[in-house]
């Protein structure tokens, strides 16, 4: 049952504007995914750019590391709903609580909602270039990062914040939303 909540909610997080009705039991049933588990870039599956899915009530992990020991990591991070990562050919990428879906795949397709807290959003895809209000979702402050790529390597812009605050975004970037979401 607790399956069939998450792939529920999981629909609902990656309907498109257009509400998308599905047929079938997984809306991702025709596209490239990857369950949990430790994958060898270019061996277990194509370098490139993916879509991760969180599928708990938890937090999602991924882990992208230089060794099969997962010692010498890349990037790695935790996220709600959704996060966006490109992985080169040797790199190991660990996927705990969450799906990988081939991001070609998933942008034919859907774009993540943007009044959803815990998202990455793809500049571009998910939203259009331009300046978006923020609004903290508690009483806790709100926080977001933007990065030029999806290696989550080098973060763009930053920001803590109560309340609300205000962000640009060019084609190209990801912008990351936790505690918060755009007005």
């Amino acid at each position: 049952m607790r399956k069939l909540i998450t792939v529920a909610l999981l629909i609902v997080l990656a309907l498109s504007a257009s509400g998308r009705a599905f047929a079938g039991d997984s809306p991702f049933q025709n596209m490239t995914t990857y369950p949990e588990g430790q994958y060898k870039v270019g061996a277990d599956f194509i370098a490139g750019e993916y879509v991760l899915l969180n599928t708990s009530d938890y937090s999602g992990y991924f882990s992208i590391s230089s060794d099969a020991n997962g010692r010498d990591i890349v990037a790695n991070g935790l996220f709600e709903v959704n996060s966006i990562v490109t992985v080169y050919n040797g790199e190991y990428l660990e996927l705990s609580r969450c799906i990988a879906v081939d991001a070609g795949d998933f942008y034919s397709a859907y774009s993540i909602k943007t009044e959803l807290d815990g998202t990455m959003l793809k500049v571009g895809y998910d939203i259009m270039p331009g300046e978006y209000k923020l609004l903290a979702s508690s009483d806790q402050p709100g926080y977001y990062c933007i990065y030029d790529s999806s290696r989550q390597t080098d973060i763009a812009d930053n920001d803590l914040f109560k309340n609300s605050a205000w962000v640009t975004v060019k084609y190209g970037q990801y912008l990351v939303l936790s505690r918060c979401h755009i007005q």
